[in-house]
């Protein structure tokens, strides 16, 4: 029997990138993913994503001192990213890595 490698973390976002790359989605979407998977894919690019009570999420993009809301909650992002996820096909680790960025989102108070 063939043991499974494991794959490092980087191997896993950077297959996850390719993968969500390939998604036709909107530029908010696309910019909090760029975000969670470390790529520039938008311009401006965010730097910092933050969530405020679990209901708003804020993001400060490049060239920005301050936060800007967006719609949408923690329960609608991950919503939308198991969606994602199951239009391109990203494996338990890919989605997983995803789901623990969102995770590690600091909550402003």
């Amino acid at each position: 029997m063939t043991q499974n490698p494991i794959r490092p973390t980087e191997h896993i976002r950077r297959d996850c990138a390719r993968k969500m790359r390939s998604l036709e989605k909107s530029g908010t979407f696309t910019a909090i993913l760029g975000f969670l998977l470390d790529e520039d894919w938008t311009t401006p690019n965010i730097e910092d994503l933050r969530m405020y009570d679990d209901r708003h999420l804020m993001a400060r993009t490049s060239g920005q001192a301050s936060f800007k809301a967006f719609r949408g909650a923690r329960a609608g992002l991950i919503r939308n990213i198991h969606q994602a996820a199951a239009e391109v096909g990203l494996d338990g680790d890919e989605l997983s890595y995803l789901l623990e960025r969102v995770a590690e989102i600091k909550t402003m108070k």
